[in-house]
C-alpha cells in the first residue's frame, strides 16, 4: 500500500472505531457480538486470551491475543483516541527509507505499521523484553525482511535485568519496574512472572548500525529513563525523534516526569500529537493534559524546537 492509501484506510478504520455500538453491530453482525461475548462472558470464565489474525488498516496481517486485541480485530486500528493519533503521527512523520526503533514493541502493530511506511529502503528495529510476548512479535515479522527483532530490554547498562510480567491482556503493562503499579487494583489481584532479560543499550545499537537519523518509540511503563540514559551518546550527536507515554500521576520525582527532564536537559522541546496527527509544542505537559480531562498521552521529542 502507498501512504495515501494507508492513510485513506486509516481514516476509515477510525469513522469505525469512533462510531456508535449500534453502527459497530450494523457493520459487523455476527462478529460483534461474539467478540463482546467472549470479552465479558468467557474470558472471565476461562481466564486466559485467546490467539487470533487481525487486519489492520495498514495492510499487513498480524497475530494478536484476544481480549486486548478486539480492537484490532473488529475496528482494524488499536482504537483508544491517543492510539488513533499516534498512528496518524506515524503516517504523517515516516517516510520511504526511514529507521524507526520500537521499544516495547509487544506483539508489533507499530512495528508492522512502520515497516509498511518505510517501505524496503527503511530499517524497523523492534525491541521487546516479555519472553510470552516476543513469539507472536517474532510470528508477526518474521517474513518482513525490513523488520530486526530482539528479545532484550532497552536499558543503559549491558548484561541482564529483572523483567516482570502480567497475564493476558494485562501484558501491555509488563515492565521492568517493579513498583509501576503499587497504587492499581488489578495489580493487587494479580500474579506476576519474574524473569531475567538480557539488556539492549540503543546506544551501541545505533552505532552498530551507523544510524544518523532516527525516530524512537517508547513504551517501558516506567523504565523510560533507563532507556533514554542508554540513548546519552545518540542523544547528543544523532537526529532523533522520541514519542513516549507521559502520565500525570507521580508528579516531579515520576519516572515519566525525570524522562521529560533529561531530554528538555538534552535540548528536546515537547510537542503533543493533535487529532489530524500534526505536532503542537506544549511547555507543561501536565498542565495541558489535566485541562483536557486526562492523566496520560503520548508525547513526541526533539531538538530545539522540532525544526
Amino acid at each position: 500500500m502507498t501512504h495515501p492509501e494507508i492513510w485513506k484506510a486509516l481514516v476509515k478504520a477510525e469513522q469505525r472505531a469512533r462510531s456508535s455500538k449500534w453502527k459497530r453491530l450494523i457493520a459487523s453482525p455476527f462478529r460483534y457480538p461474539a467478540l463482546m461475548g467472549f470479552n465479558k462472558v468467557i474470558y472471565p470464565l476461562m481466564g486466559r486470551g485467546i490467539t487470533v489474525t487481525a487486519q489492520p488498516f495498514f495492510g499487513i496481517p498480524m497475530r494478536t491475543l484476544l481480549p486486548s486485541g478486539t480492537d484490532i480485530l473488529l475496528n482494524r486500528i488499536k482504537s483508544h483516541d491517543s492510539e488513533i493519533r499516534l498512528s496518524k503521527f506515524f503516517c504523517r512523520q515516516i517516510q520511504q527509507g526511514d529507521i524507526i526503533i520500537d521499544v516495547g514493541a509487544h506483539y508489533g502493530y507499530y512495528s508492522l505499521l512502520a515497516s509498511a511506511l518505510t517501505g524496503a529502503p527503511g530499517k524497523v528495529y523492534a525491541v521487546e523484553a516479555s519472553a510470552a510476548t516476543f513469539p507472536l512479535l517474532q510470528e508477526n515479522t518474521s517474513s518482513i525482511p525490513n523488520i530486526t527483532t530482539f528479545q532484550r530490554a532497552a536499558s543503559d547498562t549491558a548484561g541482564e535485568l529483572v523483567f516482570y510480567e502480567y497475564p493476558g491482556p494485562l501484558a501491555e503493562y509488563n515492565t521492568m519496574n517493579r513498583d509501576a503499579y503499587l497504587d492499581q487494583a488489578w495489580y493487587k489481584k494479580t500474579k506476576e512472572t519474574i524473569n531475567r532479560v538480557r539488556t539492549l543499550v540503543l546506544d551501541e545499537l545505533i552505532q552498530e548500525e551507523k544510524i544518523s537519523k532516527a525516530l524512537i518509540k517508547i513504551d517501558a511503563e516506567g523504565g523510560e529513563l533507563s532507556v533514554l540514559r542508554g540513548l546519552d551518546r545518540s542523544l547528543d550527536h544523532a537526529s532523533l525523534i522520541i514519542v513516549m507515554e507521559y502520565l500525570i500521576a507521580g508528579g516531579p520525582d515520576s519516572p515519566h516526569q525525570q524522562s521529560l527532564d533529561y531530554l528538555k536537559s538534552k535540548g528536546y522541546s515537547i510537542h503533543i500529537i493533535n487529532a489530524e496527527g500534526e505536532l503542537e509544542a506544549v511547555s507543561d505537559p501536565t498542565a495541558f493534559l489535566k485541562q483536557r480531562g486526562i492523566d496520560s498521552d503520548n508525547v513526541v521529542l526533539m531538538k530545539g524546537n522540532g525544526g
